[in-house]
């Protein structure tokens, strides 16, 4: 082995060695200094610090996650919600569409029968049972949009099946928004406390270095 390589691995050794007895040195430093502490009040240490902020970072990052995860079912229960109300609103509106279209045909009959009655080419019972055929009787007026009677069945039950979509999709959205709104707070919650874990991380780098110092200047004496 040459001189210069005996050279560097004996600095290297020196090295490991001296920060061997730096780190022992610090951590008796530490325990005296938690020593200390305890005896003027204080309980924790620097590390442990550090180990009880990341646990409640650990904490709050996993309930974020959580509420995150539950916002976004809630979203997808919303947009199916929605889709299902859109499908009933269109269901509810083909009906009437039909209904009406069948009702105008109803109202072609009875006006028809009407002036064949005023022509004097129908009896009143006549007329009377035209119009019972298309479900109204002589003492009705026909208006726009009438709906049959065999229609009202199938626009009543439209009808229902779009006000409970409407229902349902109204309350799986406000879900969804106090979803939304609680994993964002939780999202500030766990922002917040990664900033204190940094913070705590940078103070115990701090305190480290200078227990090292203060351990190197000035070591205690036992």
């Amino acid at each position: 082995m040459s001189k210069l390589a005996m050279v560097v691995f004996s600095s290297i050794q020196v090295t490991l060695l001296l920060a061997v007895v730096l780190m022992g040195i610090a951590a008796r430093r530490q325990r005296e200094l938690v020593d200390r502490r305890a005896e003027h009040g204080g309980s924790v240490s620097i590390t442990d610090e550090v180990d009880v902020v990341a646990a409640d970072a650990e904490l709050a990052t996993a309930a974020a996650q959580r509420a995150l995860d539950e916002a976004d079912r809630a979203q997808d229960r919303a947009v199916r919600a929605s889709t299902t109300r859109d499908i009933a609103e269109q269901r509810h509106r083909q009906v009437l569409k039909d209904a009406e279209a069948a009702g105008q045909a109803h109202q072609l009959v009875q006006r028809a029968a009407l002036d064949a009655y005023q022509r004097g080419q129908l009896s009143v019972d006549e007329l009377n049972r035209i119009w019972r055929h298309a479900q109204m009787t002589a003492e009705s007026t026909p208006g726009p949009a009438v709906v049959p009677f065999g229609w009202e069945l199938r626009v009543r039950a439209a009808r229902r099946s779009y006000e409970q979509a409407a229902a349902d999709a109204a309350r799986d959205e406000e879900e969804a928004q106090r979803a939304a709104a609680t994993a964002a707070a939780l999202a500030d919650d766990a922002r917040a406390v990664e900033s204190l874990l940094s913070a705590a991380r940078r103070s115990a780098n701090i305190g480290l270095v200078g227990l090292l110092r203060a351990a190197w200047a000035d070591p205690v004496a036992r």
